[in-house]
């Protein structure tokens, strides 16, 4: 019994050591990483303890490199990647805007930085997250390397995966025009509505997704 329990902490304390986690400044929203048994970078974010983004993945898709030699093709930034280090941060300034609703603005943030390294082709990315105690925001950073030296970014495989149904109001994505009517419906009825709440009289209009709607999206949950 002992061998099997000693096999198994052996087995897991390396899966453990590669989740990293930052907390707001309050400690209230913590974000959470992680790297999937493919590699692939996933975070998920709750407030006190409940969960707001479950596991979401994140991930850039290249375009095919048309500089690269004949036969060639950029590997996407999507999942194989190692962890090579992570550093947390704080960091906390107040600054006077031009004008606004108020005389100062408080800008307070814990840091997660994970750098990452995608073995197969040698390329490595930052991930940076920021933790405020009203949210979270994240970036990609490419450090200068020669193996991502020129490169297209062919689709953002950032995913937010909500963890309720929520009450959303929204405009239908489009790529050439905003001149839409907002929206109100649950999160799960945008696909069904989506058709009838285009306005197709519109001579500009180019939507890029049956479900695919404008920034920023605003929802509210049920408590």
């Amino acid at each position: 019994m002992r061998k099997i329990q000693l096999f198994l902490a052996f087995v897991l304390l390396p899966m453990m050591a590669a989740a990293q986690t930052v907390k707001s400044p309050d400690g209230n929203v913590a974000l959470t990483f992680t790297l999937s048994d493919n590699g692939r970078p996933t975070y998920e974010m709750t407030y006190k303890g409940r969960a707001v983004v479950k596991p979401s993945h994140l991930g850039l898709e290249l375009a095919k490199d048309r500089h690269a030699s004949k036969g060639k093709d950029e590997t996407d930034l999507m999942d194989g990647f190692k962890i090579t280090d992570t550093r947390i941060s704080s960091f906390d300034e107040t600054w006077k805007p031009v004008w606004g609703e108020t005389a100062t603005i408080r800008n307070h943030y814990n840091e997660l930085e994970v750098d990452l390294n995608q073995p197969s082709s040698d390329r490595n990315i930052i991930i940076r997250f920021r933790v405020y105690n009203d949210g979270m925001g994240l970036r990609y950073e490419f450090p200068q390397q020669k193996a991502l030296n020129y490169f297209l970014i062919k689709e953002e495989h950032t995913q937010f995966a909500m963890a309720g149904d929520h009450t959303a109001w929204w405009l239908p994505g489009d790529y050439d025009t905003q001149e839409q009517e907002t929206q109100q419906s649950k999160l799960s009825e945008i696909r069904a509505r989506f058709n009838k709440a285009v306005n197709w009289d519109n001579s500009s209009v180019a939507v890029f997704s049956p479900t695919g709607v404008q920034t920023s999206l605003q929802m509210k949950s049920s408590d």
